[in-house]
């Protein structure tokens, strides 16, 4: 078994997917976490001088997105066909774009209400409306027959949207079935009992 190593902040944000992956697959790993004094003296040992990184013996892998594909096939959670893969890919890419357009940086509480309502009507809702049509043309809670990595994305992804900018799923039954049935997985359920209590 490799030796693993994740590192990010102390934060969900794009380190998340990652932990998440790991938890399922019930998976050892490093949980390095830096704070914003670390960081600066870390950076420079980074390939490309950002997080998440993965070290997997030593060599990293840049990126959450290709972290997440990495850790998806390293674990079986890929669908077992290089289509059911494409599929889960797409559904990556659609909901990484939604956390790309939140107002991250936007310190004013009301601008920011205005401008996530804007990208919520514009960019998120949609995309959710489409992934709701999806979950439901299953018979189970998940976006295609069978559990896979793309799960795992969608409660990732909806999570930081529920916790950090308290967007409320309620209208979305297939997304809350899903999401419910995620997190109710042994390893990760234990996961998210366990890990930090963070902002982000």
């Amino acid at each position: 078994m490799p030796e693993y190593k994740l590192c990010y902040f102390n934060a969900r944000g794009l380190g998340e997917l990652a932990r998440l992956l790991f938890a399922e697959a019930g998976v050892e790993y490093k949980d390095v976490r830096y704070n914003s004094e670390e960081w600066p003296k870390q950076k420079p040992t980074m390939q490309f001088g950002q997080m998440p990184v993965l070290f997997v013996d030593g060599v990293q892998i840049a990126h959450s997105r290709a972290i997440a594909r990495f850790l998806t096939r390293e674990f079986k959670l890929d669908g077992g066909s290089s289509l059911q893969s494409a599929l889960i890919d797409t559904w990556m890419e659609v909901l990484f774009e939604t956390f790309q357009n939140l107002p991250f940086r936007e310190q004013d509480p009301t601008a920011k209400a205005e401008k996530l309502a804007t990208v919520m009507k514009d960019n998120i809702g949609p995309k959710l409306e489409k992934l709701q049509e999806q979950s439901s043309s299953t018979p189970g809670p998940y976006i295609f027959k069978d559990f896979t990595a793309a799960d795992i994305i969608v409660y990732a992804i909806t999570d930081f949207l529920v916790k950090s900018f308290k967007v409320d799923l309620i209208c979305y039954q297939g997304i809350t079935k899903l999401r419910d049935a995620v997190s109710q997985r042994p390893n990760i359920k234990k996961w998210i009992e366990a890990r930090p209590d963070t902002e982000n």
